[in-house]
């Protein structure tokens, strides 16, 4: 059973799940993870929304670091045909994508002490100059949608708003009331939220209170003193493990036949355990790929980041479908080229977005 970032409940008057055969007087939707990973997709959230009565009441609890740009956008329009029947609540943290889905709600709510956080859209690519362009071209496109979310809520115009998304603006509950990016002020939390450790390396602004190893530890007042102890023995240091020198990894990954790895993993400053798992990855990738019929799939699978599982789930869907090419996103997430009608996010790799700025902030 796949791991999902949402949950959908029917709830009774009391707030306590439905029993069977009653009927729900309200909705909890919580997305408390980031959205569009561990291979489920917008799509799959989509279709539970809209079982939900046209009628219904729907809470959306929100405590999330993001996610995917294609799938919050996708999720935001549907939602916000609810608008009306919808109170969003931070309970902690609404960053980057999930700050676009709460826009969908007709009340925000936030405690005085959770954040909200505004950014514009990044990725990676992999390619020549026209495939770059393109993938540039598309964030672009995406930026623009964002900040027209944002616009439409705050009443802010598009060029403000674009200044407050280049400079990844964290707002607390007050703050975010104020600038209109939300209605009402809540009692503060009992406890801060904290920012993962791969969300703290990702986000250049994030609050220091926020930071994963910044939680408070308190002191009695007025401590007895205490003898002072023998400092124990130093403990030897960890080996350090150097980054595999980038011919060694070229060679690897041509020796693997996957050559085209080496780029990204030279300049992740992959270390060679991570080379050899990447390349264990693609070599189970391409055995499903093969036996899916669609071997020449398996470059694009690989390069895009996706685990071995999510790989599989591609492979089967597009095989079941007989589409002529895969992509690593869900079929309605991929953006025609205006140009013609191929897809131009073809080697885009929202799903490892995160590890991949993280790789990139290592490197640096």
């Amino acid at each position: 059973m796949k791991k999902k970032w949402y949950e959908i409940k029917a709830l009774a008057a009391n707030g306590k799940p439905v029993a069977e055969g009653q009927a729900a007087a309200k909705y909890e939707i919580s997305i408390h993870g980031d959205i569009g990973f561990w291979g489920v997709t917008a799509s799959e959230f989509i279709a539970e929304f809209n079982a939900i009565p046209a009628d219904a009441q729907i809470l959306l609890s929100v405590h999330s670091d993001g996610g995917e740009v294609l799938e919050s956008l996708a999720i935001y329009h549907v939602m916000a045909r609810a608008r009306d029947r919808i109170t969003a609540r931070v309970e902690g943290l609404a960053a980057s994508a999930a700050s676009a889905v709460i826009m969908a709600a007709g009340r925000i709510e936030m405690p005085a002490n959770a954040y909200l956080m505004i950014h514009s859209p990044f990725t990676v690519a992999v390619g020549d100059f026209s495939e770059l362009r393109a993938s540039a071209d598309l964030m672009e496109k995406l930026n623009n949608s964002y900040a027209a979310i944002y616009s439409e809520r705050s009443g802010k115009d598009l060029a403000e708003v674009e200044a407050i998304m280049a400079a990844e603006t964290w707002l607390n509950g007050e703050e975010a009331v104020a600038a209109g990016f939300a209605d009402v002020v809540l009692d503060a939390l009992p406890a801060q939220a904290h920012l993962s450790e791969q969300a703290s390396a990702t986000f250049r602004n994030a609050p220091k209170a926020l930071a994963a190893d910044s939680a408070p530890n308190p002191t009695p007042s007025d401590p007895e003193p205490t003898p002072t102890p023998e400092p124990p023995p130093a403990p030897e240091p960890a080996p350090t493990i150097d980054p595999m020198p980038p011919a060694e990894v070229a060679t690897a990954c041509v020796d693997g036949g996957f050559a085209a790895l080496a780029a990204p993993l030279i300049r992740a400053s992959a270390r060679p355990d991570d080379v050899t798992a990447r390349l264990t990855e693609a070599r189970e990738i391409l055995a499903l790929a093969k036996a899916a019929g669609r071997p020449e799939d398996a470059e694009l699978l690989v390069l895009a980041g996706v685990s071995v599982e999510t790989a599989r789930a591609r492979l089967t869907a597009a095989r079941a479908d007989n589409v002529p090419a895969i992509s690593p996103h869900a079929p309605s997430d991929t953006p025609a080229d205006p140009q013609g009608d191929k897809p131009v996010a073809k080697k885009l790799d929202f799903r490892n977005i995160y590890a991949a700025r993280q790789a990139a902030h290592t490197a640096a």
